[in-house]
């Protein structure tokens, strides 16, 4: 089988990996609990705290449902400015081809480590902290077979 694809990243799409690894960790749990700690704390002292107080109390309760995830869109902003345009990937027996910008390479199988399947992408992983990204509208119809063929060749 051959699949072959020009990736399609935008920062909206590294913004939902980031935020969805985030509030799917140990990190998340702890930012959900500072947020009611912060709703609770504001609702308790709202009536006594001076102009400077409500300030940081305020600040406290948007960090982590406002701040954050504007911070994180800001960083994916910057990171896809350091990516390649109109990388290709394609995909056969003899492993992932990957062009961008005049350059070729080739990875095999053994090479690539894994490949996780998420609700709107695949995410192909060619070390514990690369991957290349194929979102659905890039997949199209394709998405399923094309994740069966990566299943295959990947765990032999």
């Amino acid at each position: 089988m051959h699949f072959e694809y020009i990736c399609d990243v935008k920062a909206s799409d590294l913004w939902k990996m980031a935020m969805t690894r985030t509030y799917r960790s140990l990190l998340g749990i702890v930012n959900i609990v500072f947020t009611v700690a912060m709703i609770l704390l504001t609702i308790r002292f709202w009536g006594t705290a001076n102009d400077m107080g409500r300030v940081l109390l305020i600040i406290g309760v948007i960090l982590f449902p406002v701040i954050q995830p504007l911070a994180v869109y800001g960083r994916s902003v910057r990171q896809l400015e350091d990516m390649p345009r109109n990388m290709e990937l394609a995909f056969d027996d003899s492993g992932v081809h990957v062009s961008a910008n005049g350059k070729r390479e080739d990875i095999r199988w053994k090479k690539i480590r894994n490949a996780i399947k998420r609700g709107d992408m695949i995410v192909v992983m060619s070390d514990d902290s690369h991957g290349y990204m194929l979102t659905n509208r890039v997949l199209g119809e394709d998405k399923d077979a094309f994740y069966d063929f990566l299943c295959r060749k990947i765990r032999g």
